[in-house]
This record gives structure tokens, sequence and C-alpha cells, in this order.
């Protein structure tokens, strides 16, 4: 009952991070799961829930991205994956559980650091090496951990690129790397397809928290929630680490 019931919890926040509201609420899923999961299994079942949530934000998204900074992230993002591919393979459980701890902790001081500081005032003009770079840690960090996120924030925040310019082209880049981690998975058995009869019941709760998102983001201000959120996942990821 617990792990049906954390399961359809994670699938709602999911869907509720994806459309923009809660800022790092998708972050704290990962930790959740562990607490009754095992790290291979947490991040071989998040994957389809992502990709499910990436196809309908890429819907309202469509030709919006900004295509420059996407030629010179996605190669990186291609080596990042593949890297993290040789990793997934050797590491065991409690090491993957004490990566994503540290990265779910890490991801959170840097949500609080952004809201407190804001976008800088001085116009980011990105050079071709630091999009690769940013675009390998990115697909990296995702393979082990889908937190890869927080890199690629880092290097499009300082352009200020318009708000709606800005969501479409994580979104555009997030679904090539999901789509590039499904046959990753499927080889490493991190993903099999019993897990997708898993995935069906909690659809509806995914695309729920996607729409309530949605509803929230132009009613509510999502600063003090946001805030309650990224505490969670600070304490559970220490939990990961020490407890």
């Amino acid at each position: 009952m617990t792990e049906l019931v954390l399961l359809h919890l994670s699938a709602f926040l999911i869907g509720l991070s994806k459309a923009g509201f809660g800022g790092g609420t998708g972050i704290v899923v990962g930790p959740i799961l562990l607490l009754i999961l095992p790290a291979k299994e947490t991040i071989g079942l998040m994957l389809p829930l992502l990709f499910a949530c990436d196809i309908v934000s890429l819907y309202f998204y469509w030709k919006k991205w900004d295509w420059s900074n996407l030629v010179v992230l996605i190669p990186g993002a291609f080596v990042g994956i593949g890297s993290g591919y040789f990793l997934l393979d050797s590491v065991s459980d409690d090491h993957l559980k004490t990566i994503i701890g540290i990265a779910a902790i890490g991801f959170a001081f840097f949500q609080v650091y952004r809201r407190r500081f804001g976008r800088q005032s001085r116009l980011f003009q990105p050079r071709v090496w630091h999009g690769t770079i940013s675009g390998l840690v990115t697909g990296f960090i995702s393979t082990l951990a889908h937190i890869g996120g927080t890199v690629t924030t880092m290097y499009l925040l300082p352009q200020n690129l318009p708000n709606r310019t800005f969501v479409a082209t994580t979104t555009a880049f997030y679904f090539l790397i999901n789509l590039c981690k499904i046959p990753v998975y499927l080889q490493l058995n991190v993903l099999d397809l019993s897990m997708f009869n898993r995935i069906f019941p909690l659809l509806p709760m995914l695309f729920f928290g996607t729409g309530l998102g949605v509803y929230l983001n132009r009613r509510v201000s999502n600063s003090i929630f946001s805030m309650i959120i990224l505490l969670i996942v600070i304490l559970t990821g220490l939990k990961l680490l020490f407890w």
C-alpha cells in the first residue's frame, strides 16, 4: 500500500514540476522512491514517466526553442550519456544512492541560490565549448540520476532568454536526452518492458499533476511551496547519505 501511494505521489510531482510549478518539485521524486525501491529500479521507473511528460510539454512548445543552443548542447549530451552508460553498468546500488543523494542536495542549494540572486543583469554570451561541456555534464548526470537539468539551467539562465524560449529549449533538450536514455537503460536492464505495466496506471496522476501545475502557475505564487519542496529534498538527500 505504501509503495502504491508513493508511486502515485511521484507521478503527480513529476507532472507538477514539468508544468513549471514548484521549481524543484521533480527532484524530490528520486529520493522518495529510493526509500522503497533499489536505486537502479528507481531511475528505470522514472524514465518513462519523465519521457511521457516531455512528449506532452513538447506539444505546447513546438518549434519555440532556440536552435543555436540546442546545436551546441546536443553533441556533448550524447557523449555524456555514453560515459554514464559505462559508469552505470559498474556502479553498485549503494554508490548510486549516494550519487543521487549528493546530486539532490546540490540541486536544492542551486535552486535556493538562483531564487536569491535571480538572473544576472549582464548578458552572458556563451561560446561553443561552454555549451558542449554543459551538454556533456547534463547527459552524464542525467543518465545516473535524472538531475542533469541543473547544469542546463546554469548554462541557459544567464543568457536572459525569453521565458517561453527558455522553457521550450529545455523541453526539447530533455526530450532528446530521455529518448536516448531509453535504449541505454534497456541494454543495462535498468529498464525492462515489465516496468511499462507499472507505469500505465500512474499516467492519469501524471497528467493530473501536469494540468494542475499549469492551472496553479497562472493563479498561485509558488515561492513558498517551492521552498518547502526544496527543504524536503535536502532532508531526504541527507537521509540517503547518512541513514
